[in-house]
């Protein structure tokens, strides 16, 4: 065991013992806060479009998460979700909060299926707010999923205003199933880091918000 983890770098072997190579895991962690900075980052400038009292869907996703955890401080909300962890993160705030029922999807920690669809065909929102795994290679937002794209999809077509929360990450990552064109989302919601003409690609057929 200690050759192996000397072999990918996150130990040095002295004496006959292994000791973790600190600098591997400091450099993960470092990594992660810096996304949870940005994430955050994102989803502080989204909370300040959304009027008091507004409805919504929030899909799933970490930097849709974030979203909920600044929701889960406010009240006065109708939040709807397909993701557990949000639904988990709002149930004790002041919001009214709805879980879609459906068939539980393991991957993403949501629901899907023709239940989902049928509880989402009976509403309208003011606002949805979705992630996107990335599109680099989509002229419109992505999922690794086909059964999450579709119910995206869905909710899109049953909400006024439509966003995409994405961090600089997203516009050079490749994800298989497009949820939809650009053109049919409000704006896209990102952070400052993107490089320039990635962002111009995108602001031919929709609005960046950058923050």
């Amino acid at each position: 065991m200690s050759a192996h983890l000397e072999q990918i770098g996150f130990a040095i072997k002295s004496h006959g013992e292994a000791t973790l190579k600190q600098s591997a895991f400091e450099h993960s962690f470092q990594v992660r806060e810096k996304e949870i900075i940005i994430k955050k980052t994102i989803t502080q400038k989204t909370l300040k479009l959304i009027p008091q009292n507004s409805s919504m869907i929030i899909g799933t996703g970490s930097t849709t998460l974030e979203l909920a955890k600044l929701l889960s401080i406010k009240s006065g909300f109708k939040i709807f979700t397909d993701s557990l962890p949000v639904a988990s993160l709002l149930i004790q705030s002041e919001n009214q909060v709805f879980l879609f029922g459906g068939e539980l999807r393991n991957k993403s920690s949501s629901v899907c299926g023709g239940w989902t669809v049928a509880m989402i065909n009976q509403i309208h929102v003011d606002f949805c707010f979705l992630g996107t795994d990335g599109f680099s290679n989509s002229n419109g937002p992505s999922s690794p999923s086909s059964s999450d794209a579709y119910i995206d999809q869905v909710i899109i077509a049953h909400s006024e205003q439509r966003f995409i929360l994405a961090d600089y990450s997203k516009f050079t990552r490749k994800s298989l199933y497009k949820i939809c064109d650009w053109c049919e989302v409000t704006g896209l919601i990102t952070n400052q880091s993107v490089d320039t003409q990635l962002v111009e690609q995108v602001t031919k057929q929709t609005k960046v918000i950058t923050c």
